[in-house]
């Protein structure tokens, strides 16, 4: 399948080769006239840690400009890259997280709960990554990631508990594996972020759940990311952030039904949707002004990001000759760093095996694991990974300096 719901147009610049976006990515409506959010700097590719401090500081950096879909109000990049780009080197692991591993563990005995332990449950997760939602659920049901990354078939070889099928989910991957109304279950967990054509998945997963199944979504939440202007959560690999208003939109057109949602902490605020396949199409009126004024908010953050007290405490630090620090090579600190050119952080730790020994890009930030923390003890130190803070701090109780946080973590 092309990309029908999301007609591009390509565009070439000094900064790097990118599309722009001239149709909403949920609901596949005209986006001539969006409504604009917020242009930040231009930024390398969040995802993209480097080899080498030459390549992190010679990566290529792109446009980064959010927009609101004027029809269902789903906040996006207007910036489209390709996603071999994006994901054919992906450094992230989902089981190297030990709170997202809990996460999981019960977001599977959720599941569990809710749907039985029948041998007859066939259940398939959009964008397993390393199976770790997978590898909890019952062993007696069917299962079945879809995920095209290099993670996810690396985990999946010798896994005795599900299969995976290595490659984008569309509705043509539907069809040709025969999977129409063959799935109980439909499962997709922060992967709406990083797709394009985010209309094409949802109509796929029409076709392949069977009548009245389900289709259960984790997304980041947009109301959460507006409390805490959270400006470093979006990057070209998070392409949108939804609330329920532009999520119900986008399916309850489709003849899905929402029969559970919770609000949850995870990732700094984590909406978890069960959308049940009725067949009866409803159409959700359009409310993209709520949101608003704190937009606006946001918007401001961003602008005023080198004068919050987190940045004067770094940049005061800094200029007294002391060293910096920053925590968890996250997209968000990508972000961060290269928004905030002004801080120059000798190092940033990271857990994550798959991190290590590579550099921030666009800055040249060494990553490096936890033993370096206190073989060169920095007398500052930017929780850059900010939804873990907590877990962070509890596993470095013996780090004597001060930690600091950039946005809210309540």
């Amino acid at each position: 399948m092309t990309d029908d719901s999301v007609h591009e147009q390509s565009m070439v610049s000094p900064l790097g080769d990118y599309q722009l976006i001239d149709r909403c990515r949920g609901c596949g409506d005209d986006m001539a006239n969006p409504i604009p959010v917020l242009a930040m700097d231009p930024m390398p590719l969040a995802g993209n840690f480097c080899v080498s401090e030459k390549a992190a500081r010679n990566a290529p950096r792109y446009p980064l400009t959010w927009l609101q879909c004027p029809h269902c109000g789903l906040l996006q990049v207007a910036e489209d890259i390709a996603q071999r780009s994006l994901f054919e080197r992906y450094h992230y692991a989902s089981s190297s997280v030990p709170p997202l591993v809990q996460h999981f563990r019960d977001y599977a005995a959720k599941l569990t709960n809710r749907h039985g332990a029948s041998s007859t449950i066939r259940l398939l997760e959009i964008g397993c990554n390393d199976g770790v939602l997978l590898n909890q659920l019952p062993k007696s049901w069917t299962l079945m990631g879809v995920d095209p990354c290099d993670v996810a078939s690396r985990h999946s070889v010798n896994s005795t508990t599900y299969q995976l099928t290595p490659a984008p989910f569309t509705p043509e991957l539907v069809e040709s594996l025969n999977w129409t109304e063959s799935w109980d279950i439909i499962t997709g967990s922060n992967c709406l972020a990083h797709i394009s054509d985010l209309k094409a998945v949802f109509f796929g997963v029409t076709m392949a759940l069977k009548p009245d199944g389900w289709f259960w979504v984790e997304v980041h939440d947009l109301n959460a990311l507006l409390r805490g202007s959270q400006w470093d959560t979006i990057y070209h690999e998070h392409k949108v952030e939804w609330n329920i208003d532009s999520l119900t939109h986008c399916l309850h057109k489709l003849g899905f039904e929402l029969r559970e949602q919770q609000h949850l902490p995870l990732h700094g605020g984590l909406l978890r949707c069960g959308f049940r396949k009725s067949g009866n199409k409803r159409y959700i009126p359009e409310t993209p002004s709520r949101n608003r004024r704190a937009l606006n908010t946001l918007r401001q953050a961003y602008i005023n990001r080198n004068r919050s007290a987190t940045a004067v405490e770094l940049k005061q630090a800094q200029s007294e000759g002391l060293r910096i620090a920053a925590y968890g090579a996250s997209g968000r600190a990508v972000v961060y760093l290269n928004q905030l050119l002004d801080l120059s952080f000798s190092f940033i730790v990271d857990e994550s095996p798959l991190r290590k020994d590579h550099f921030i890009p666009g800055v040249g930030t060494p990553i490096v694991d936890r033993d370096e923390l206190f073989a060169n003890l920095p007398a500052k130190i930017l929780i850059t990974a900010w939804n873990y803070r907590e877990h962070i701090i509890n596993r470095n109780r013996k780090f004597p300096g001060n930690w600091l946080t950039a946005f809210p973590t309540a």
